[in-house]
């Protein structure tokens, strides 16, 4: 009896690790909305530890800055700041990773309060969106990092960001081609 007992064990652990061979592993597919977004998340390899970007999509637990998704280590300040409400979407924020390509760090760089394309801009307005605002006397222009460029560098067409004050002007533009909100 105990010579079967044995006997079917050994076979049953034979014919399991026989059937073994021939599993294959498929990628998942992401997620309806996001067939554009790559990352950590969806198992690619991190080039660098920190970086700068606009927060396209936040969740407790996971993060897309510039169409790269992360998970967001449970235990850091970066769930409390989702929570609260500090961080979400169309924040341009600086972050940093941890060893397991987490995000442990977040710094909120500013706010947006609108985006959209731009139509036509001149000197002292912006259409965007079929919506025409006044600028700003001191109106900035940054990049998507938050470095200062040229008025310039703004064309129609342009994916672009932006603060308003308290007069409903614009007070900052940020150029965000290619880097869309979902």
């Amino acid at each position: 009896m105990k010579l079967l007992n044995i006997t079917i064990v050994l076979l049953t652990c034979l014919m399991t690790n026989g059937y073994c061979e021939s599993i294959q592993i498929q990628s998942i597919d992401p997620m309806p909305g996001f067939e554009s977004v790559g990352g950590p998340a969806f198992g690619e390899s991190v080039s660098s530890y920190s970086g700068k970007g606009i927060v396209q999509y936040v969740s407790n637990g996971k993060i897309i800055i510039n169409s790269k998704m992360y998970f967001i280590e449970p235990s850091s300040q970066c769930v409390q700041q989702i929570a609260s409400g500090e961080i979400k979407q169309s924040s341009i924020v600086s972050f940093e990773l941890n060893k397991l390509a987490q995000v442990n760090y977040l710094s909120l760089i500013v706010q947006l309060n609108d985006t959209g394309k731009i139509d036509r801009i001149s000197d002292d307005g912006l259409t965007y969106n079929d919506h025409y605002r006044k600028l700003f006397l001191y109106v900035t222009y940054h990049d998507i990092t938050g470095i200062s460029v040229n008025r310039y560098d703004f064309q129609e067409g342009d994916f672009i960001g932006l603060t308003i004050n308290e007069n409903n002007e614009i007070s900052s533009i940020w150029n965000l081609s290619s880097h869309y909100l979902y």
